[in-house]
């Protein structure tokens, strides 16, 4: 929407309606595509209803089937309804928008393409009128060509398989509809639980700002993620985004810094390019954070959740010798400084482990650390040396497969190593940790994360992670009031 302050009232109530509605209508659903979108939304039941909303009356069985109850129009609903997500064709849309705002819908999503994405007079021109509907009717257009929102917590979803049922804290929005899907599955497979998550597509009448304002007032919402292809309006979309992260960390993933990657962006939803060095500039005056993957997303929102600020000086913990040279060089390379322990650290270490046969000097690996009660004594060590922000300790796959409880063992010495230090109002370095990549790494990684514990699972995202987690706690003022 074209302002210059922050959400207007109507906007966020109608956004309010759309994400904790009452009453939510599926337009179109049909057996070609299994009733796609009334499994989406069938989970969301526990909390109010459902309507199937289908003028073709052939349908209705199998929605019957599913427990769903049929009407032919939206104006046959005998209550209000506050969302609607249609998935009829593009130029069908319109007739049901007009029923939308007959409705005094609170918002509708389209998830249909073939709008001015399409770059002809066609879809300009059918994109202009779901527009003008849409801000003559006073309801939110999500969309068009979009997955539309998704709030696990009520089990409102773009996908019948995404997960529900647990509130979150990080909230994403995705320009497309394939990776906002991508990121809301991936969030829980890395320990990260979802608050909201919106995919607008070619944004209509609300487009990125309007929702990073939404987000950023958003009281389930710690932590924001974004996925963009361009920006419509760079100053308003810049204001949005200083406000936003302002407020809370703001981590952006942008594609379309190459010819190519801009070309398919404009065919993909409409966005025009944006010079790389000009966003780049962007962003950090914003105060914003720049990845370049959903790994590296997910990984710097379990950073910021769990270390906040790992600081500067970093104790790493090997499983090797061979391990602690590449450790060490992935986390310098991220500007971290790798300082050898003090010479009493080293006389504390050789009171119960033979100095010989290990290495001691920062990265750390051989008999210190082998074992339950070693590595115990090593972490306490490093936490009264006085010269670590951080300890990172390296997780080998195999382990699990020398002993089924070297999983649970490893998390109870870092959980007693957390109570000792960090939860007792005692001063002593976070810890990160880190598994080497293996087909188990992903269920292992997910066990520490369950127990709070943060788990990246190479050591190269771990230090990425890292390093912008020390920027962003560094630069900004969101950390005062945690």
């Amino acid at each position: 929407m074209d302002r210059d302050g922050p959400a207007t009232v109507d906007l966020k109530q109608q956004l309010d309606r759309v994400f904790f509605p009452r009453v939510i209508a599926v337009v179109g659903a049909k057996r070609d595509n299994d009733y796609m979108w009334l499994r989406a939304h069938g989970p969301f039941r526990e909390h109010g209803k459902v309507y199937h909303v289908n003028i073709d009356q052939r349908e209705w069985a199998g929605a019957e089937e599913l427990g769903f109850t049929n009407v032919p129009s939206l104006l046959d609903i005998p209550e209000p309804v506050d969302y609607v997500a249609i998935s009829v064709p593009n130029k069908v849309t319109p007739l049901v928008l007009r029923d939308c705002a007959a409705k005094q819908v609170g918002g509708a999503h389209i998830f249909a393409s073939g709008f001015a994405e399409m770059d002809n007079e066609e879809g300009r021109e059918l994109e202009a009128t779901v527009g003008r509907i849409a801000r003559e009717g006073d309801f939110a257009l999500i969309g068009p060509n979009c997955m539309g929102i998704y709030h696990p917590a009520l089990g409102i979803r773009p996908g019948g398989d995404m997960p529900y049922g647990q509130p979150g804290y990080f909230s994403y929005i995705s320009q497309s509809g394939t990776t906002s899907m991508a990121i809301g599955s991936a969030a829980p497979a890395h320990g990260i639980a979802v608050a909201k998550g919106i995919s607008f597509g070619n944004g209509t009448t609300i487009d990125s700002p309007d929702y990073l304002r939404y987000l950023a007032d958003d009281d389930a919402t710690e932590i924001i993620g974004m996925y963009l292809e361009g920006v419509r309006n760079g100053p308003q979309f810049f204001e949005a985004l200083r406000f936003a992260a302002g407020r809370k960390p703001v981590l952006i993933w942008k594609v379309g810094s190459t010819p190519e990657s801009a070309r398919a962006g404009l065919s993909h939803t409409g966005s025009a390019p944006i010079p790389a060095d000009l966003w780049d500039a962007m962003l950090k005056v914003a105060g914003a954070v720049k990845v370049n993957s959903i790994e590296e997303m997910l990984d710097t929102a379990m950073a910021l959740r769990y270390v906040r600020d790992p600081g500067l000086g970093a104790a790493l913990i090997a499983v090797s010798g061979g391990h602690s040279g590449k450790i060490a060089d992935v986390f310098a390379h991220q500007g971290f400084l790798v300082p050898p322990l003090s010479g009493r650290s080293l006389e504390r270490v050789a009171e119960y482990a033979e100095l010989a046969g290990g290495s001691y000097a920062n990265p750390i690996e051989g008999p210190s650390v082998r074992g339950n009660e070693n590595m115990s004594r090593m972490l306490n060590i490093l936490a009264e040396d006085g010269a670590f922000d951080c300890i990172v300790v390296e997780f080998g796959a195999g382990s699990v497969r020398r002993d089924a409880n070297a999983v649970r063992d490893r998390i109870e010495v870092l959980q007693a190593y957390r109570e000792r230090h960090l939860c007792a109002g005692r001063d002593g370095p976070q810890h990160g940790y880190t598994v080497r990549r293996s087909i188990d790494v992903p269920a292992m990684a997910r066990e520490f994360t369950d127990a709070g514990l943060p788990c990246f699972q190479s050591m190269e995202r771990g230090a990425i992670a890292l390093r912008s987690a020390r920027e962003y706690a560094r630069r900004s003022t969101w950390l005062l009031g945690r």
